[in-house]
C-alpha cells in the first residue's frame, strides 16, 4: 500500500502477479500446486524437495507431534528436528533416555517414508529430539501456526550442521578404513560396507 518500489518487485515483466507458488504443468492449460519456493531446497545431487510435504507426510506418525525438516544445498540428504507426541516422552522418561525413543522413530520415518512412496533422499537421515514444543511463545511458530523456518533454523542450524559434520567424518573415516583394509578382505564384504 502506497509503496511503488515493493510493489514492483512482485511483478514481472509481464504484468503478472508472482505469488511465489511452485506449480507443476501437468497438461494442456492443467496446473498442479506443488509448494511454496521458499519451502523448495534443492540437494546436492539436484533433487528439489518440498520440505512442507514431508513435514505434513512424517506429521502422521504415531510418535510424531511435530517436525522441522532441514537440508541444504551442500549435502545430498535431510535432517530434522522431532517433537514427540506426549506419549512418546513419557515412554522416554520411563526407559530412562532417548536410545529407544530415537530407534523406534526412525523405525517410523522409514515406514510411513515406504508407505508414501518417498525416495531415499526425502527421509532424513538424523534428527534432533526436541522436548519443548514449537510454540508462538518461544518464537518457532508464526501467528497461524505455521513453522517460524527463520527461527527454527537460527535455533537449530548450528547443531544440524555439526551433525552434517560428524556423519561426513564418520563416512571419511569408514572410507580410509576400507582403504587400508579392504584388498585383505573378500570383495563382497568390502562392497557391502
Amino acid at each position: 500500500y502506497k509503496r511503488p518500489d515493493v510493489t514492483a518487485t512482485m511483478f514481472d515483466e509481464d504484468g503478472f502477479y508472482k505469488t511465489n507458488d511452485i506449480m507443476a504443468e501437468i497438461g494442456p492449460n492443467r496446473l498442479s500446486y506443488v509448494d511454496r519456493r521458499n519451502f523448495v531446497l534443492k540437494l546436492s545431487q539436484g533433487e528439489f524437495v518440498a520440505v512442507s510435504h514431508l513435514e505434513a507426510v512424517f506429521s502422521s506418525s504415531p510418535l510424531i507431534w511435530q517436525i522441522f525438516v532441514y537440508g541444504n544445498s551442500e549435502r545430498s540428504f535431510l535432517l530434522a528436528v522431532i517433537v514427540p507426541t506426549p506419549e512418546a516422552l513419557e515412554q522416554m522418561l520411563r526407559d530412562g533416555g532417548t536410545g529407544r525413543l530415537r530407534a523406534s522413530i526412525s523405525e517410523s520415518l522409514q515406514k510411513i517414508a515406504k508407505d508414501a512412496g518417498l525416495n531415499g533422499y526425502e527421509i532424513p537421515r538424523d534428527f534432533l529430539i526436541e522436548t519443548a514444543p514449537f510454540s508462538e511463545n518461544n518464537g518457532l511458530l508464526s501467528g497461524t501456526g505455521k513453522l517460524a523456518r527463520p527461527a527454527l533454523r537460527a535455533r537449530y542450524g548450528e547443531r544440524l550442521e555439526q551433525i552434517y559434520a560428524d556423519i561426513a567424518a564418520e563416512q571419511a573415516d569408514e572410507l580410509r578404513a576400507l582403504c587400508a583394509g579392504g584388498r585383505d578382505a573378500p570383495v563382497l564384504d568390502t562392497l557391502s560396507r
